[in-house]
Parts: structure tokens; C-alpha cells; sequence
């Protein structure tokens, strides 16, 4: 003990307060100088003092400092985080920090690389041999029983067995049916059956169909004992015979209003454009030759200018046909018009080209004959455009139509022909 403490217990000296500074009666503590000394007690004090701090000791009455305290290298780390209490977490600042300890910082685990997997063997990886599935099936059903679908297989041992068993009795025959058409049948190679894969979806609703007829007919045949006696109709056969009358006119009145709503939209159709698509196309085809002849006009020719005039008078007239045609809503005259002027209009179309007059009027010096040929043509306009104009009359005295212009001879044989073959191909009648 210092020598404060012994003034103390002999009453010397009184114990100083907390922040009262000692006086110098109790002011008599070993100073020591650098050397190692031993109290009474045996315990060794350090007196190495650095230069400039207080050579005092603190005071008995100070409250406890916690004690420093050096990990133990062997004991266990503190576990990984998130726990409570690690920085960052709510009250992680209470908890007192030792001195020297670091927590070790989790490292990043490695990735595992997937490990690559083996294909797993199918029915697909086994080729498909030279037996065909159809026939197998059909052999394993109307002669299984015989062992027929294992002798095309040259499986000829177990067919022999299937043959003398009578399929099994029933149980082998209904197997090899059931093993073909889920694909497992493999013929004597152990080679799979050649189309299985391709036919099985189809195969399966044949099956599905064949089954389904055969439950109806089943039932349609019970239905029907159960109706009929010797006497007449039993009562469930009356209800029958209602319920039938009642589906016949329930699919009456569906026909009928099927049929109206179907005429109602081609009406709509019609008068949105009562030019059929194929004459409205042949149309079409005009007013392009038409701006050929204006370029024509344009270099000073005066037959193409009347060819202008009578393509507008051609267009006009058969558009005012059909909207006529439509309005008096005469399917029958509306066919035979359409017919009709489908294949004049071709005709005087494929006259109007660049391989005929429009070629007559360029390159005269070329042609047998020009000026006859563009009377032919002019001719065959002014004829068909007549005929239209007497149809359009005919329509509105509600009168049949009568087609009397023939321009079969407009063009040479050597052009209508192609002309007719390019039609053909149009229309789908022939192959191009």
C-alpha cells in the first residue's frame, strides 16, 4: 500500500472527495522513477511515466473504468452478419468495442458452375426401320388374334406362341393393339415403326370418330327399341318425335336467318361498289389504257382522241348498268351481265393494248392494212357500248337482257389466242 492509505487508517488524512484535488497531506505516494517495485502486497507497479502527464493516481473514489481486454486468439470469431448488435444495426453503438479486435469481413463464396447433364435417351434417339406403323396396327387389330402383326414384324416365335394361344386369349391380342398405337412396338431389329411419330395424331382421331359413331349408333339404336313396340309409339317415343320436330324447326329458322343476314351484307356490298370485282378490274385496266392513248394526243394522233372518248362512254355505261342492276335486285340478270360483259371487256381490252391497236397507231408501216384494223376496233367499241346501252333499257322496263354484239373477230387468231390464254390464267382455268 501507498503510504496515503496507511495516513488514512491511523486517521492522518481524510478521503478526498470526487473532483476535489488531494491535499498534501495525503500527497505522499511512492514516486518512482523508471525501476520496477513491489508493493506490500507483491504486486508489480509499473513507474515507466511518460514526460508531461500527471504522476498522480487516480482517485480510490473514481467509478470503474470497463477493463480492457485482448482477444483470445484461439477462441471462435464472432459469426457472419446480419446479428443484432453489428454496425450498422440498431444498437450497435452501445455495445462496447474491444481494443485490437476486427471482425473479419465475409468473403465472397464461389459460384458453382453448373454441371452439364446428360441427355436423357428417348424413343426418338431408336430410327425408325423399314415396317410400316398403319399396317402393323391394322394387322395387330382385325387378325391379332392369329399372330398376324408379330409374323409381319418377323417376330416369329412369339407369333407362333400368339397364334397357338389365340392371342393370349384375348389379353395378348389387346396388349400388342395398345403397345402399337402408343409407339412402343419395335419389329424384329428392335427398330421402331416407320411413320408413328408423323400418323399417331391422325391415327388417334380416327380411332376417337370410329368410337364416338359407334356409342351414337348404340344409343340411337336403344333409343329407338325403347320408342317403338308392336302397338305403336310408347310414350318416350312421343317425346322423342317432339323433341326432333322441335330441332327441325329450330334449324329452320337458323337457315332462314342465316341466309338473311348473308343477302343483307351483300347488299351492303353491292352498294357500297355495285360493279362486280371482276368487271371493276377490266375497268380498271381501261382507264390505264386510256392515259396511253392521251400520250398519244399529246403527238398529234386524232384516232386516239376518239378512242378517249369512246373508252369514257364504255366505262360510264357499264358502271350505270350494274347500278341498276342492283337496284332492281335481279340475282339471275346480274350473273348473266357480269358473264357477259366480263369476257367483251376482256376482249376489247386486250384489243386496246400495246400489242395490238396502240402497236397499229406507233408502227403503221408494220401492220397489214392499219387503217381496217382501227375500224375493226372502233367498230367493236361502238357495238359492245350499244349493246349496254339496250341492256340499261331493258333493266329499267324490267325486261330481260338480250346480248346480241359479237366481236369474235375483232382481233386475229394468233392474238386472240394469247389473248384467251392470259384470260384462263387469270381466271384459274388454266395452268400458267
Amino acid at each position: 500500500m501507498t503510504s496515503c492509505c496507511i495516513a488514512m487508517r491511523r486517521g492522518e488524512c481524510r478521503p478526498p472527495r470526487v473532483g476535489e484535488a488531494p491535499d498534501s497531506v495525503g500527497e505522499a505516494p511512492d514516486r518512482m522513477s523508471g525501476t520496477q517495485q513491489r508493493s506490500e502486497e507483491g504486486v508489480a507497479v509499473s513507474a515507466d511515466i511518460p514526460q508531461g502527464a500527471s504522476a498522480e493516481p487516480p482517485s480510490l473514489w473514481a467509478p470503474p473504468q470497463p477493463q480492457q481486454r485482448q482477444p483470445d486468439p484461439r477462441s471462435p470469431q464472432p459469426p457472419y452478419p446480419p446479428y443484432p448488435g453489428y454496425p450498422g444495426y440498431p444498437g450497435a453503438a452501445e455495445r462496447p468495442q474491444y481494443a485490437g479486435y476486427s471482425r473479419r469481413q465475409p468473403q465472397p463464396q464461389p459460384r458453382s458452375m453448373p454441371q452439364p447433364q446428360h441427355p436423357v435417351a428417348s424413343a426418338d434417339v431408336v430410327p425408325e426401320g423399314g415396317k410400316s406403323f398403319i399396317v402393323t396396327l391394322l394387322l395387330a387389330y382385325l387378325l391379332g388374334m392369329f399372330g398376324a402383326d408379330r409374323f409381319y414384324l418377323g417376330k416369329t416365335r412369339s407369333a407362333l406362341l400368339k397364334l397357338v394361344t389365340f392371342g393370349g386369349f384375348g389379353y395378348w391380342w389387346l396388349i400388342d393393339v395398345l403397345i402399337t398405337l402408343f409407339g412402343g412396338q419395335r419389329d424384329a431389329q428392335g427398330l421402331r415403326l416407320n411413320g408413328h411419330a408423323r400418323l399417331k395424331k391422325r391415327v388417334w382421331i380416327v380411332i376417337g370418330a370410329i368410337f364416338g359413331a359407334s356409342l351414337a349408333l348404340g344409343f340411337a339404336a336403344a333409343l329407338a327399341a325403347a320408342s317403338f313396340t308392336t302397338t305403336g309409339l310408347t310414350p318416350l317415343g312421343w317425346v322423342l318425335v317432339a323433341i326432333l320436330a322441335g330441332a327441325a324447326a329450330a334449324g329452320g329458322v337458323i337457315w332462314m336467318l342465316r341466309r338473311r343476314a348473308s343477302a343483307k351484307r351483300a347488299k351492303a356490298t353491292r352498294q357500297a361498289d355495285p360493279v362486280p370485282a371482276r368487271i371493276r378490274a377490266l375497268l380498271e385496266r381501261l382507264t390505264a389504257l386510256r392515259a396511253a392513248y392521251v400520250t398519244r394526243v399529246a403527238s398529234g394522233d386524232r384516232v386516239a382522241t376518239g378512242v378517249i372518248g369512246q373508252i369514257d362512254a364504255l366505262t360510264s355505261n357499264v358502271t350505270a348498268l350494274f347500278e341498276r342492276l342492283t337496284v332492281a335486285a335481279d340475282r339471275a340478270q346480274r350473273g348473266l351481265a357480269e358473264s357477259e360483259y366480263e369476257d367483251k371487256l376482256g376482249k376489247l381490252a386486250a384489243a386496246l393494248d400495246r400489242g395490238y391497236l396502240l402497236d397499229v397507231l406507233a408502227n403503221p408501216r408494220y401492220w397489214e392494212q392499219p387503217e381496217e384494223r382501227i375500224r375493226d376496233v372502233r367498230r367493236a367499241i361502238d357495238e359492245v357500248d350499244a349493246q349496254i346501252v339496250d341492256n340499261i333499257k331493258q333493266v329499267n322496263a324490267r325486261r330481260g337482257l338480250v346480248f346480241q354484239a359479237a366481236i369474235d373477230g375483232l382481233i386475229p387468231s394468233k392474238a386472240m389466242e394469247d389473248w384467251q390464254r392470259d384470260f384462263d390464267e387469270a381466271a384459274g382455268m388454266r395452268e400458267p
